[in-house]
């Protein structure tokens, strides 16, 4: 079967979803032809979608799903039934996508006005909301927000009452945009760190010649401080990179104490007079991180187009140069988007000082001298449920030290690492996904973070499996090797090792080691661990980052009509002379709902790729944009072409403003008195 690139399947009728869902995947694919396309499961058919592998869910490179509370109970007084409804439904995403391996998306639609109880609906998408939080595929939203529309242009009573499409063009623009997002959340890698610039960033002035008291931090500079908090509150590393005097940079901290965001919330920091470029690429060496994984911010058109030209990868965003745009930028930015955020992101700005720390005691003695005070204390245990979200963490963010270069934990038993030593806590940093097979113990995962690597921390975590080995009477230990781009660290721990290899095919080979020789591995510090012991400088630059999309994106499409405006350019209507306004705007209507826009009056509507459902579109934006409803005789026909609709759509208007006007001069006799109509008839007969 083909594979779908986005499969929906909703509890009413979405295909409206469709043209916006198919804007942002050539949007985000650069304005090029997104792979795959957005299909739709048949009407009403959530459950028997989710949980059929043939569906188009199933087939899917990611998958939505669109309830309304009021459609998965019987009647006004089902919502009684929505906390079992609820259940049920979370257990068949979660079927879904543990089958299909693909990320999705849930969006709980508002209900229709007056129906339901707003209390019911409230704890229905509260609930799912909680039974989803930290999952890393399955994501739920609530609402279109950031995108949402005023509440009167939310529902389309006319469109739900004619074929089931309870929403406007508008509201389906918006949900659109925020269900791209999520997904782009959910399968671009997260940047790691945020770079921010001050003067004209993080402050209006310049703190060299305003001085700390001269500069100013309004309401709108404090929402960028507050989107910065809610980044390291995320984990993400907070720096600052600005070309000033240190001092005077501290001393605006200092005399700001209320700000979200302090000193110890900054990680690192290059405040002085080199080269934006030169400072970010001691940030990353510092930080042992990849350029790829930063985020650059700043006013400065000449500064983003120095680091853009220095250093490609990082991804260099030019803020404007408005505190309110700036603010309204950073609600925008996708990239900074988190899904989910584990114990260990949080503290990951605590550890990084402590790394800080590390450093400096390693340059004040020999290495052997810095291990031995190190007083490094290596737990490992099995895997709990609290560790789902650190291990599935780590299995898609390590790459260094990952032996296999796995993404997939697919093992019978899974143990986690946990690291501290006289510094502080690392946290959990390691993990092993295990099987028996025969005589041995074979680990498909064999992995750890960076930052406790060349500390010995990896022999142990084989030492564990040897003693392991042996407690089950398994002879061998054996470990999957695969090499990438970017785990040569983890290739060397394996060339070092007393194993013999067995090669398993595509790129694949087994370490293998008895498992005596396994237990009784041990870390030498050497000269090859004198390079391991520090931070691992070595890494392949990435391609450059796409920040042109980005900022398009926080800047021109931050709402849905922008969003509207967006799809209608491109897809231009052909202007046809001698056209009356009113054929000229069928002729745009169809151009935005057709396969084929119009060329000429004389074009029908079914012959240029119409069916039932584009006809209650055309028919509700009829009705919002002429205030007039079509006739179903009317548009049943052969000759339904834009000239006759325009003919109908302006008979219409005439009988309703005959009607109107009739009303108003039976409203105006009704308020007249019998000498004042006595007067009127006088003066006619006159």
């Amino acid at each position: 079967m083909d594979k779908i690139g986005l499969g929906v399947a909703a509890t009413f009728t979405a295909e409206p979803l469709g043209d916006a869902l198919r804007f942002w995947l050539a949007e985000l694919d650069g304005g090029g032809d997104a792979e795959g396309d957005v299909a739709f499961a048949p009407y009403d058919q959530v459950f028997p979608s989710l949980l059929d592998p043939g569906s188009v869910l199933g087939r899917a490179g990611a998958a939505v799903v669109l309830v309304r509370a009021e459609d998965l109970v019987a009647g006004q007084d089902g919502t009684g039934e929505l906390d079992a409804v609820a259940t049920d439904l979370a257990a068949a995403l979660r079927a879904s996508a543990r089958a299909s391996g693909a990320p999705h998306v849930l969006v709980v639609c508002p209900p229709s006005p007056g129906h339901g109880s707003p209390e019911a609906h409230a704890r229905f998408a509260a609930g799912l909301v909680r039974e989803f939080e930290g999952d890393r595929v399955v994501s739920v939203l609530t609402s279109a927000e950031p995108y949402e529309p005023e509440p009167e242009d939310v529902h389309d009573a006319f469109a739900d009452r004619t074929g089931n499409v309870p929403y406007t063009d508008r509201y389906f623009a918006a949900l659109a945009a925020a269900v791209a997002r999520r997904l782009h959340a959910l399968t671009t890698p997260r940047p790691k760190v945020v770079v921010a610039d001050c003067d004209g960033t993080l402050w209006d002035g310049v703190v060299g010649e305003d001085g700390p008291d001269g500069v100013v931090i309004g309401p709108q500079r404090l929402e960028i401080w507050r989107e910065l908090a809610r980044q390291v509150a995320a984990g993400r590393l907070l720096c600052l990179c600005s070309k000033n005097e240190e001092k005077d940079v501290r001393e605006v901290f200092a005399r700001h104490p209320e700000l979200p965001v302090g000193l110890d919330d900054i990680t690192a920091m290059r405040v002085g007079w080199e080269a934006k470029s030169d400072a970010l690429r001691s940030l990353a060496a510092e930080l042992d991180l990849g350029l790829d994984s930063f985020v650059f911010l700043d006013d400065s058109p000449v500064e983003c187009a120095e680091v853009r030209v220095g250093c490609p990868e990082v991804l260099t965003l030019r803020l404007p140069a408005d505190a309110a745009g700036a603010a309204a930028f950073l609600r925008h930015c996708w990239p900074l988007d988190v899904t989910s955020v584990t114990a260990a992101d949080r503290e990951r700005t605590r550890r990084y000082q402590e790394e800080r720390r590390r450093d400096q005691a390693r340059g004040e003695m020999s290495l052997a001298d810095f291990f031995a005070t190190l007083d490094l204390r290596v737990t490992i245990t099995p895997a709990g449920p609290e560790h789902e979200a650190r291990a599935a963490q780590l299995a898609e963010r390590t790459n260094q030290f990952n032996l296999s270069g796995t993404r997939r934990l697919d093992g019978e038993e899974r143990f986690v690492v946990d690291v501290r030593d006289r510094f502080g806590d690392y946290g959990v940093v390691g993990l092993t996904d295990v099987r028996t097979e025969g005589d041995t113990l074979r680990a498909g995962a064999f992995l750890l973070s960076c930052r406790a690597l060349g500390r010995g921390v990896e022999h142990r975590m084989l030492a564990h499996l040897g003693a392991l080995a042996r407690e089950r009477g398994l002879a061998r230990v054996a470990l999957a090797f695969r090499a990438t781009e970017r785990n040569r660290p983890a290739g060397d721990f394996l060339a070092a090792l007393p194993a013999t290899v067995e090669p398993d095919g595509e790129g694949t080979a087994w370490y293998v080691l008895d498992a005596g020789d396994a237990a009784a591995v041990v870390h030498t510090p050497g000269p090859a661990e004198e390079r391991a012991a520090g931070p691992v400088r070595t890494v392949e630059p990435a391609a450059p980052a796409g920040w042109a999309a980005v900022e398009r994106i926080a800047t021109r499409l931050t709402g849905a009509d922008a969003i509207l405006d967006a799809m209608r350019a491109a897809r231009p209507v052909t202007e046809v002379a001698g056209a009356s306004p009113v054929e000229a705007t069928v002729m745009r209507l169809w151009a935005e709902l057709l396969d084929t826009a119009p060329a000429s009056v004389d074009d029908g509507f079914f012959e240029l790729g119409g069916h039932s459902l584009r006809l209650v579109q055309f028919m509700a934006r009829v009705r919002a944009e002429f205030g007039v409803e079509l006739p179903f005789d009317t548009l049943y026909t052969t000759s339904f072409t834009v000239a006759e609709v325009a003919k109908v759509i302006e008979e219409r208007q005439l009988a309703d403003t005959d009607d109107e006007e009739l009303a108003g001069l039976l409203d105006e006799l009704a308020g007249l008195s019998d000498e004042e109509i006595d007067a009127l008839l006088d003066s006619g007969n006159g």
